[in-house]
């Protein structure tokens, strides 16, 4: 149980009222697990699975991540987002409600499980602008596939923003998307979790290093009293000494601050 969560600060009653109802849908025989909850301030729904820590964290308190307001603010009609390592869609149904139906998003996922959950949440929301890939991106083809090979024509014309959550596969999609990169530039925001990272192979000096070559620059993102700013990241453990593993990545800060974010 998480009384540490905003959500009992802001609607008390309304948690508890949802944390007494999971325990009792989750103890009664026959009793549906599964719920559609309204998700990005009621822009959308998304399934609940009563029997896992997220679907939980959903149903009871919603899901709240600045990089999910990040991502809210750098997307506009008509871009296109590659959702790498979606899961069951928490950045997938953000991204697809502000591009619209002009915009596409790319969402790799390669685990049956997420994937088909994914597939229903995006079903449920009629979102026809999604598109989802059945592998993760990688360096090269085979059992997973390049960005390069999959973001092409239109769509990479029209690429603003990348995420990448990939349990430390995180160099290997960039090695795997570096036309991308030197084409267009889009943003990123990426996970460099180094024990992830070294699982992998790969480390985050060479994920840092990688994007560095690109000309990025890279930042940790700060929240305070709802207020968004990025500051430098400028070491490979920034981001984990702050508590977060997630770096963002631009060649065009003030394109970023054109959209209301501070960038020091």
């Amino acid at each position: 149980m998480r009384f540490d969560d905003p959500a009992w600060r802001q609607a008390p009653l309304r948690t508890g009222l949802r944390v007494a109802t999971s325990l009792v849908r989750r103890s009664l025989p026959g009793t549906t697990t599964r719920v559609a909850v309204p998700y990005d301030d009621g822009r959308s729904l998304i399934y609940a699975d009563l029997h896992t820590p997220l679907g939980l964290q959903l149903y009871r308190f919603g899901h709240h991540d600045p990089n999910l307001t990040l991502v809210r603010r750098l997307l506009s009609p008509g871009d296109v987002f590659v959702d790498g390592g979606a899961n069951i869609g928490l950045f997938t149904l953000v991204a697809a409600q502000r591009v619209g139906a002009q915009g596409k998003v790319i969402a790799y996922e390669p685990g049956r499980v997420s994937r088909m959950r994914l597939m229903e949440n995006v079903v449920q929301n009629q979102m026809s602008q999604v598109d989802v890939m059945p592998f993760a991106p990688s360096s090269a083809a085979g059992e997973a596939a390049t960005i390069d090979a999959t973001v092409v024509g239109a769509d990479l014309r029209r690429l603003v923003l990348m995420k990448l959550y990939l349990d430390g596969a995180e160099y290997a999609a960039l090695r795997g998307a570096e036309e991308v990169l030197h084409a267009v530039h889009p943003d990123l925001i990426i996970e460099v979790d180094q024990p992830h990272l070294a699982l992998m192979g790969s480390s985050a000096e060479e994920v840092m290093g990688l994007l560095r070559a690109h000309d990025y620059e890279l930042y940790r993102l700060q929240s305070d009293d709802g207020s968004l700013s990025l500051v430098p990241a400028a070491e490979p453990g920034a981001a984990a000494a702050a508590h977060s593993p997630h770096v963002f990545a631009t060649v065009d800060p003030e394109r970023v601050r054109s959209h209301g974010l501070l960038v020091r």
